[in-house]
């Protein structure tokens, strides 16, 4: 996938979106570490803005009810939203500093990031 095409969805993202997300379904979800550590990097001021859109796109798929694997399928109901903050996560990985991943373990204290 073409990280491009994410720009797309960021018209759906916002902050207190993602953080009702992480807050409720997001507890059932593998790589909810991951999009934190994006989350707080896209609040960072020093992270470039071709970043932040990424970022916001990638975010918004993951919010966003409709997806084209529906979330509702046991077993691939989130390899969509996986790949699609994977793929965020390859592009940031430059601009994801150590804070970034301290405050995502504080509001994420299970799981891994990898």
């Amino acid at each position: 996938m073409n990280p491009l095409k994410l720009l797309k969805y960021a018209k759906f993202f916002s902050s207190s979106k993602f953080l009702r997300f992480a807050s409720g379904i997001g507890k059932n979800v593998a790589f909810l570490r991951r999009a934190c550590i994006l989350f707080y990097c896209f609040k960072d001021p020093d992270t470039p803005k071709y970043v932040k859109a990424i970022i916001a796109g990638a975010l918004g798929y993951l919010i966003l009810p409709i997806d084209v694997i529906s979330d509702r399928i046991p077993g691939l109901g989130w390899v969509d939203d996986a790949a699609v903050i994977a793929l965020a996560f390859k592009v940031a990985n430059r601009s994801i500093k150590p804070m970034h991943r301290e405050q995502a373990q504080k509001l994420v204290p299970f799981g891994s990031e990898e």
